[in-house]
């Protein structure tokens, strides 16, 4: 604690280019050690916690709308933005010179709209920030890292869950997410829609209610452990946290994606497209059969019957069946229908609705009588999935358990669940083969 605006020793305002604050240091062993650093320059930078109020994504950006509320402000070795800065200046105040603070972090203030950093100055503020933890954990303690090597609680837990989104195929196509602290949510579903009519001029309308109903959430664990030896993690510098966090983001997303499209909902594991009741499903032929442009066009179209906009639509299918879909091409000149350009290596979207591939597809299941091994396709609105986090990731290191070995343990884990408020806008393509 360096200042309160309650005491009157920190004044924040609220300026064109960002938010502002000035602080009086205290005449404390702190305050010194504080003056001192930024004076020479080893602290230069500065960062804010804040609650998000509204926000909106597109693609990989995400675009904060509003704030909830502001939390606090710190002088910080690794920002959360590169541009927010802080000096020193001493300033005349009744007759005394008293040493402050100021900084400004150069993010709009009208409406708050900050465009995500670059991913690179993210990728090093993760990976500092994870490896200064890292370091500080002596053997014989177990940490929290999240908490612990972040500017303030919860932070670095956010942004790589922000990464994550950005790894899994599911949440990068623009799904909505809730976050929440309760062991599981509630979450209000129309199951029938009110009947609108024509009236005549100062005719009494009849009332109509909505049918109401109910889907409940429940957060299950995801979670994966790296162990490593101690040499490596005193040694290296700095590739320990980058190979970490690529490593833990990596199997994280790849199993949640499983979890998402295919899960079967049984405990521990959570419910995945392939079982939500009530979806649609388009056969791709009775035993099986190569994907074709007319099975995922019968895909959209069902979809577009339930007043699905094609805007909304997602396709995610297997690398086998995108390889398919590379194959095919027009009766003449040699064009591929899914591309203008016949140079492009693969289909980006088909009839204007973009495909991500995903691994994590089953290509065992059974089709038919001929016992043919296929997989499933899902082409699916963004707006009927939503993902509940309780927690988004939290990263622990223990120093501990394999002391004998010389050994330490990296633990990556979240909790979330899948709901689907609208399962008529899920549709799965069955009978895919290779």
């Amino acid at each position: 604690m360096l200042a309160r605006s309650k005491a009157g020793t920190l004044r924040l305002s609220d300026e064109q280019r960002g938010l502002r604050f000035e602080a009086d240091l205290p005449d404390s062993p702190l305050g010194e050690n504080v003056r001192e650093a930024v004076r020479r320059g080893d602290i230069d930078g500065a960062s804010f916690r804040f609650v998000v109020g509204e926000e909106s994504w597109n693609g990989e950006v995400r675009t904060v709308q509003s704030v909830k509320e502001l939390q606090d402000v710190t002088v910080a070795t690794y920002g959360a933005y590169p541009a927010a800065s802080v000096e020193l200046r001493t300033r005349p105040d009744n007759n005394d010179q008293r040493n402050t603070m100021e900084t400004t972090d150069t993010i709009e203030s009208a409406g708050l709209q900050v465009e995500d950093r670059s991913a690179v100055a993210e990728e090093r503020t993760v990976s500092q920030r994870i490896e200064d933890g890292l370091r500080s954990v002596r053997k014989g303690e177990n940490r929290a890292l999240t908490t612990a090597a972040a500017v303030s609680p919860g932070e670095l837990s956010t942004v790589l869950f922000d990464r994550l989104r950005a790894a899994s195929v599911v949440l990068s196509s623009g799904i909505g997410t809730i976050t929440t602290d309760a062991d599981s949510v509630v979450y209000p579903t129309l199951t029938a829609d009110v009947v609108p009519a024509w009236y005549a001029e100062a005719a009494t309308i009849t009332p109509g209610d909505p049918t109401f109903g109910t889907l409940t959430a429940t957060p299950r664990k995801l979670a994966h452990l790296v162990q490593f030896s101690n040499e490596v993690l005193d040694d290296s510098d700095p590739s320990i946290a980058s190979v970490l966090n690529d490593h833990l983001m990596k199997v994280l997303a790849l199993k949640l994606d499983a979890g998402l499209l295919e899960g079967t909902g049984t405990a521990p594991e959570i419910r995945g497209l392939k079982n939500v009741v009530g979806i649609q499903t388009v056969s791709a032929g009775t035993n099986g059969a190569s994907p074709t442009l007319d099975v995922f066009a019968d895909a959209i179209a069902a979809l577009e019957a339930v007043n699905v906009p094609r805007e909304r639509i997602r396709i995610v299918a297997a690398p086998r069946n995108v390889g398919a879909l590379r194959k095919l091409k027009a009766s003449t000149g040699g064009t591929y229908p899914w591309s203008s350009d016949p140079s492009a290596t693969s289909p980006a979207s088909v009839f204007g609705v973009p495909v991500s591939t995903s691994a994590q597809l089953s290509t065992t299941e059974t089709q038919g009588t001929s016992g043919a091994v296929a997989n499933s396709a899902y082409v699916y609105d963004v707006e009927s999935l939503v993902y509940v986090q309780r927690s988004p990731i939290e990263i622990e290191l223990d120093r501990s358990r394999l002391f004998n070995s010389d050994q330490s343990e990296m633990r990556g884990k979240l909790r979330g669940d899948l709901i689907s408020p609208t399962p008529t806008g899920i549709v799965r393509i069955a009978g895919l083969l290779a």
